[in-house]
Order: structure tokens, then C-alpha cells, then sequence
């Protein structure tokens, strides 16, 4: 079957394609543009998305994305390692057409041998136990919390009031305040107290100031998307007004940045209808991650949001969150890496908690 690049000649056939995953009762759908609205291509941009399509018998039977980005692999800056997205295949609701998916899968490897996968709703969901399968080697992002309302986050986080006497038993610590008196010491007592606290700035977009953070950061990460000021700009557009962007400084020193979401959910299937607050992205001179980490939690916390969450990849972001009260959780976000970047980052237990991901990685936060 001819996997080809998605161009507007197929459309209406992703169309048609779309309607038949959404008969069989699938709920992903493969987008109905080939100009991708995120990351379209510009010039000689090199972040940019495309996509491929399974064609056949004059119908589109699948297809993927691939998210190019430069990478900084090992401290070395190069343009071969993609992300693989939204593999989709009529398989899932056509026996007729199982070996879609692995042809999907085979191709994009070929093309693009340096490939990973981000998210995906864990490890156990189809997709990743078919990476698995292939020979992919898999991790979890790492999942931190910390509540700062305590009633609001027991009236909704659906993620743990799954019986019904949970149910009444978060509902009466929300409503005598018991919640309040059990949650807030266990985050104080994880703080560790800084001497000299960051300054904080909103700013619409990254300059060069965030030029010189990554200069001197790249070299502690063993994978890492490359975030310069003209690459963040392009990732967190001046025109999307969702990311609150954060210079942080100390000392009149630019020591790194945050990208964080302050989002009013609503009948969230994790969070119910709270007020989320999200460090999606970040970066900092080496040993100045807490900082960071202080200064995007005390922002959240002025606009008041109920809860805080981060997914990060990174050993020494995973401390910093930690030094700040934040509680470890159940991770979903799950990382696969190919054979070929798996040897490329050997050996692997030596490389691994040294790789960047966050929720800014992959298909961004689209889903805070």
C-alpha cells in the first residue's frame, strides 16, 4: 500500500476516511488539512509538520504525522530526530485492513529512523504495545502535583473519588475543611525555604535573553528540542494567548523561563471543572531549575488556580518540583523512543533521566 505525503488532492479523502473511524466508533480523526494548523510549514523553517497517507483503491486507508524539530542529541545540534504523531489506521474498525497500522508504523521508522512517540495515554493503550512489540523502548513521564485548594480539588479529581464512599468521604473534608488541615502541611513540609527568591516577568514573547539560558543549558540533557527564542516563538506563538510566558531572573541575572496554562476545565475526565494550572515547558541555567519552578508556582498561585501539575522528564526538574511541595502521581503520558534513537542515547540507563520531555513536547498542551 503507497504511503505518500498528504497533499490537498487528498482531503476529501481524509474526509470520507474520518466518517468510516467514526462509524466503527473510533474517536481519533486525522486532520482534514494537509497545511498543518499548529506548525504549518514557512520558508525554510525547520519546525514545521507533515503528513502521510495510506493510499489506496482511490481511498485513504491511514496515515501519520511527523513533527520535525532540531534536537540537540548528546550536546549536538542536528535535524534527524522527528516526532511520530496521530498514527492512524481503518484497522481499528475494518479487520479488513489490520495491516494498515504496521505498514503505517514500518514506513515512518524507515523515513525517519530517529523517531519518538509522546503521550499516547500511557503504556497499555494500542498503540504503545505496538511500539513495544517493534522493539521500541518505553518510559513514563514522570507526573507531579500540588494542590493549592484543597476543597475545590476533593470536590473534583475524578482520578481518585472513583467509589461512592470516596466520593462522601472528599466530600465532607471539603465541607468541614478537614482537606485544608491534611493537604497544606504535607506540601509545606516538602518546601525547602529559598534565601533569595526570583523575580518574575509576563512577557509576550521570548528575545535573546532566553538565547544565552539555552547556550549554557543544552549540554546537561542528553535529548532536547532545541529552545532558543526564535524556536519558542514559533512554538508559543505572540497570537496564542493561552501560554503565559515567564522571564525569571535573580539577581539581575537572567537565570531561565517558564511556559505555564492557567485553564477553567470543564467535566474534565480527570480534573472535573477546576481551575488548572499547568508548568507545560521550561528551561533554566544549570542548578537554577528551582527557581524556576518557584517563580511559576507562586505566579499560579496569585491567579488562583485550584491545582498545579507538571509532566517532566528530566531528573533534576523532577527535584526541583519536588523542593517545592509537589507530590509525585500516577503518570499517562508515556515516551517511546525507536531502536535507532534508543542506540543513539546508549547506554540507555545513563541517558535516560537526562532527556528533556514535557507537556510542551509532541503535540504541545493541547489537551490542558
Amino acid at each position: 500500500m503507497p504511503i505518500v505525503p498528504y497533499g490537498s488532492d487528498h482531503e476529501p479523502l481524509v474526509v470520507a476516511f474520518n466518517e468510516r473511524l467514526e462509524r466503527g466508533g473510533c474517536a481519533f480523526k486525522f486532520p482534514t488539512s494537509h497545511v498543518h494548523k499548529w506548525l504549518p510549514p514557512v520558508g525554510d523553517r525547520a519546525t514545521f509538520m507533515e503528513g502521510f497517507v495510506a493510499f489506496e483503491g482511490g481511498a485513504v486507508r491511514g496515515g501519520f504525522l511527523a513533527k520535525h524539530q532540531p534536537f540537540a542529541l548528546r550536546g549536538e545540534l542536528r535535524g534527524d530526530v522527528h516526532n511520530l504523531q496521530l498514527p492512524l489506521s481503518e484497522g481499528t474498525v475494518d479487520p479488513a485492513f489490520n495491516r494498515v497500522g504496521v505498514q503505517i508504523l514500518a514506513t515512518a521508522v524507515r523515513k525517519f529512523p530517529l523517531l519518538y512517540a509522546l503521550g499516547m495515554g500511557g503504556l497499555t493503550a494500542p498503540l504503545p504495545t505496538t511500539l513495544a512489540a517493534m522493539g521500541w523502548t518505553m518510559k513514563l513521564v514522570p507526573f507531579y502535583f500540588r494542590v493549592v485548594k484543597p476543597s475545590a480539588f476533593l470536590r473534583n479529581i475524578r482520578a481518585l473519588r472513583t467509589t461512592v464512599a470516596r466520593r462522601l468521604a472528599f466530600d465532607l473534608a471539603a465541607a468541614t475543611g478537614l482537606g485544608t488541615l491534611a493537604i497544606r502541611p504535607i506540601h509545606a513540609a516538602l518546601t525547602r525555604p529559598q534565601l533569595f527568591g526570583p523575580r518574575t516577568e509576563v512577557v509576550p514573547r521570548f528575545e535573546s535573553w532566553a538565547d544565552g539560558i539555552w547556550e549554557r543549558a543544552l549540554g546537561d540533557y542528553s535529548l532536547i528540542a532545541q529552545r532558543d527564542a526564535a524556536e519558542l516563538n514559533v512554538l508559543y506563538a505572540e497570537s496564542d494567548r493561552r501560554p503565559i510566558r515567564l522571564r525569571v531572573s535573580r539577581g539581575g541575572k537572567d537565570v531561565g523561563w517558564a511556559v505555564v496554562f492557567d485553564t477553567r476545565l470543564r467535566d474534565h475526565k480527570q480534573f472535573g471543572d477546576m481551575r488548572l494550572g499547568s508548568l507545560v515547558d521550561c528551561l533554566a541555567l544549570p542548578g537554577e531549575e528551582a527557581s524556576v519552578v518557584r517563580a511559576a508556582t507562586r505566579l499560579l498561585r496569585k491567579r488562583g488556580v485550584d491545582l498545579i501539575i507538571s509532566n517532566q522528564g528530566h531528573a533534576v526538574w523532577g527535584d526541583a518540583l519536588r523542593r517545592h511541595g509537589f507530590l509525585s502521581g500516577p503518570s499517562n503520558y508515556g515516551f517511546a523512543v525507536s531502536k535507532a534513537l534508543a542506540a543513539a542515547l546508549a547506554p540507555w540507563e545513563a541517558h535516560e533521566s537526562r532527556i528533556h520531555m514535557t507537556r510542551g513536547d509532541g503535540d504541545g498542551p493541547i489537551h490542558i
